[in-house]
Order: C-alpha cells, then structure tokens, then sequence
C-alpha cells in the first residue's frame, strides 16, 4: 500500500468540509439572480455599504486592544505562577483558565448582569469613584464595543497564560542559571532573558489573535446582536444577518470570501514579516 494513501482519508474531510464550502461561497458570491453571467455587483455592494466599514473598524479596535492586552496579562501571570508559586500551580492555572472553556452563553448572561445599571457589579466599583450608570454600556453605541472587548479579554486571556506556561515550560534551564550568575535576576530577568526566549509563543498568539477576531461571533450576538444602531457590527454578525436574515446569500457570500482572503493576507505577513519559515522535505 503506497504510504501516500494513509494521508487519504484527512485529504477526503478536507475536500468536503473545507475547500468545497470555500468554492461554493466564492461561487455564490459571483452568481448574480437576474442572469447566469459572472457578477461583482455584490462584492461593490458590500463595499459600498457603511455597515462593512463600522464593522471593519470594529474588528481594527478589537484587534488593536484584545491581543496585545490578552498576550500582556497572560504572560504575566503565567511568570509569576511559574516563577514565583511553589504550590497550589495547578489550581491557578485551573482558575484563570477557568473562562476558556465556559460556555459563551453563560458568560453572556453574567457579563450582562455584570454591566446592569443599578445593581451590576460594575456599578457598586462606578459608585466608589462617584460615577452613577443610569443606562449599561452595552446599550451604548459609543461604548458597547469596548464593553464586549472586556469580556472578551475577561474570557481568552487563560488561552495566552497557557501558551507562555508551555513556553516556559520549554525555556533550557542553563540559559536561565548562567543569566542568574551573570548578574540578571528580577524584572531584567524577565524582560531581557525570558520574553525573547518566548517569542515562538507570541507569534503564535499574534497569528492566532487576529484569526480568532476575524471569527468573532457568538459573544456580539448574544450580548448586543450587533447594536444598539449597529454600532457593535462586526464581521460574524454582519455575514450572520446579511445570509440568514436578510436572505441575501451573495453578499453574505462575498463578505465572507472579504473575510477570508484578509485572513490570508495576515497569516502571510505573520509568516514572511515575524520571521516564521515553511520548509518543504523533499524526498532524497
């Protein structure tokens, strides 16, 4: 049996639940309802519409801030458990990771609760300042946005401890000896030894950042369904309304083909501009 077929059945699930739902969704989006020729007219249309741009800048805010912030706070506290915590490691990393793996829709009806006027947490520490919330930030629609990236950061930040908790994991224990002797201990440790030594780790992070923002989805539309005034759009939500609620299945289409060939466009400059190589083996 040639060694090549081991690979067929991983090669079958991909052409059925990958790439034929890629080709079906480009071909959809070039499909015009009035006649059988090849149409751009619903990619000019989602172009031209305002919705797609909130939503993009959305999805830049989201980035800009959920990434970085999640990549920051997990590595801190994945130094500090694993540096600085003798026992109980296991139970701290159980809690932090905690939010990961709860339910979406749990953690929206908390963080709903959460951001209530009157009687929501949020308001009993706005109270201590002094600020009274007469109305929750999620019915705001300069605000419903960053209320939704807390929440995010609230829940992926465990996904960022655990990485740098791998990556430490794997850091060579004499590179760490030798920098102690050499003088290098406390913050400096960390800054200059430590965090270069991660890098693999960030990269990661980075690329899997921006493609699980691209993917927002669940909690926008639980919590706000992109309003109030669809000021909270985002990518998932707009492609969500635009295919199933407004039936237009070929501009939800070319959204989605929009969507993806951005997700190509920075997986590759993660690849080529982080320094992140691809080898192909060849057979000698």
């Amino acid at each position: 049996m040639p060694r090549y077929s081991f690979a067929l059945p991983a090669v079958i699930l991909f052409m059925l639940f990958v790439a034929y739902p890629i080709v079906w969704v480009i071909g959809e989006s070039l499909s015009n309802p009035l006649d059988t020729k090849v149409s751009l007219e619903a990619y000019q249309s989602v172009l031209s519409d305002r919705i797609f741009w909130t939503a993009s800048a959305n999805m830049a805010i989201w980035a800009l801030i959920t990434i970085p912030v999640q990549m920051l706070i997990g590595g801190l506290i994945a130094y500090f458990i694993e540096q600085h915590t003798r026992r109980c490691k296991g139970f701290f990393r159980t809690m932090f990771f905690l939010p990961v793996v709860t339910s979406v829709s749990v953690v929206s009806i908390v963080w709903v609760h959460i951001y209530a006027p009157y009687y929501g947490i949020a308001q009993e520490y706005l109270r201590l300042i002094g600020i009274q919330m007469s109305t929750s930030p999620l019915g705001d629609p300069e605000r419903a946005i960053y209320a939704l990236i807390v929440v995010n950061i609230w829940q992926w930040t465990g996904f960022s401890m655990l990485m740098y908790i791998a990556g430490l994991a794997n850091l060579p224990g004499e590179v760490l000896d030798a920098a102690k002797v050499d003088g290098a201990q406390g913050w400096r440790l960390a800054v200059f030894i430590v965090v270069p030594m991660l890098s693999p780790a960030t990269k990661s992070l980075l690329l899997l950042g921006i493609l699980g923002t691209l993917q927002t989805f669940p909690i926008v539309h639980l919590m706000t369904g992109g309003g109030p005034n669809r000021a909270s759009e985002v990518f998932g939500t707009f492609i969500f309304k635009e295919s199933f609620v407004v039936n237009d299945v070929a501009r939800g289409s070319a959204l989605s083909v929009i969507v993806l060939v951005i997700a190509l466009v920075f997986s590759l400059v993660q690849i080529i501009g982080l320094g992140t190589k691809l080898t192909l083996a060849k057979e000698t």
